[in-house]
């Protein structure tokens, strides 16, 4: 299994952005910025778009080049100090994908998640025993001991993501309903994870939205798609996200281009409008 670093935190995509608004904003171009600190262009851009790690002296330098005050330029010195900090989801990084790493950060700052499965129940809704049975099929070489913190890893990213004690996440997902149909992990696991899904639409609570698509709909927007997760923020210079694995297949997931991001909203918009409602009760199982 691959061991990554942590990545930048969706802070440190933020503390790019606000730079990036605030050298807009006075009219100053990413050549000229680059000029004045004796810099290349390129190294003003990687960090407005956090690919690479901020060093405070030119964080500093481009700040006072913008004619941010002093109290500004003090404070997002303090959020780049603490934005460096590695994620909550270090400590596994023996056993997380490379890819992973991005994925959950975003989700954990994200306040609205809309998720399209058509193979299995997204990963943020999975119980302890359905999921154990696709981490073993995910991973067939992994040892127990592997899977064992891959699992423990889910409950955490579930918790930082679905139970935070500020600003919970939204989340809106549309499964097939073949997926409700396919016994994972066998009938017990199969049961608890219908149980669990059974509760959203009934009750609709802790910002859990399940819409289920019947095969009866035929084809749809979102059909030959695989599965698409579309991340929003509150914050606005953060834009939405899209993770896509079946997008450019062999390069990242995640994406921010604009046309991209809307081209799948309107598919999910499309696809959720030709479902049953959201508290329309789940298909009988297998």
């Amino acid at each position: 299994m691959s061991r990554p670093r942590s990545g930048p935190t969706a802070a440190l995509r933020l503390l790019g952005a606000d730079l990036r608004a605030r050298r807009e904003a006075v009219g100053v171009t990413l050549e000229a910025a680059a000029d004045a600190l004796g810099v290349h262009r390129a190294t003003v851009s990687r960090l407005e778009r956090a690919h690479t790690g901020p060093n405070p002296k030119i964080v500093s330098q481009l700040l006072h080049l913008y004619g941010a005050p002093k109290e500004e330029a003090e404070a997002v010195l303090r959020a780049l100090k603490e934005a460096k900090e590695p994620g909550w989801w270090h400590p596994w990084r023996d056993v997380l994908p490379e890819y992973l790493a991005g994925v959950i950060d975003l989700e954990s700052a994200a306040d609205l998640i809309r998720v399209y499965s058509p193979g299995v129940v997204p990963e943020l809704l999975q119980t302890p025993g359905y999921a154990r049975a696709l981490l073993h099929l995910r991973y067939p070489r992994a040892t127990g001991e592997e899977v064992d913190r891959l699992l423990q890893l889910l409950r955490e990213r579930q918790e930082h993501t679905l139970r935070r004690p500020v600003r919970p996440v939204r989340l809106w997902a549309l499964i097939e309903d073949v997926v409700l149909q396919r016994p994972v992990g066998g009938p017990s696991a199969m049961t608890e994870q219908m149980n669990f899904l059974d509760h959203y639409t009934r009750h609709r609570g802790g910002g859990i939205t399940v819409q289920v698509i019947p095969t009866a709909v035929g084809d749809h927007p979102l059909l030959l798609s695989g599965p698409v997760s579309i991340l929003r923020y509150a914050h606005p210079l953060l834009e939405d996200r899209l993770i896509a694995p079946n997008l450019h297949p062999g390069v990242s997931p995640i994406t921010e281009d604009f046309d991209a991001v809307h081209t799948y909203l309107v598919a999910m918009d499309e696809t959720a409008a030709l479902a049953p409602p959201p508290t329309t009760p789940l298909p009988t199982p297998f």
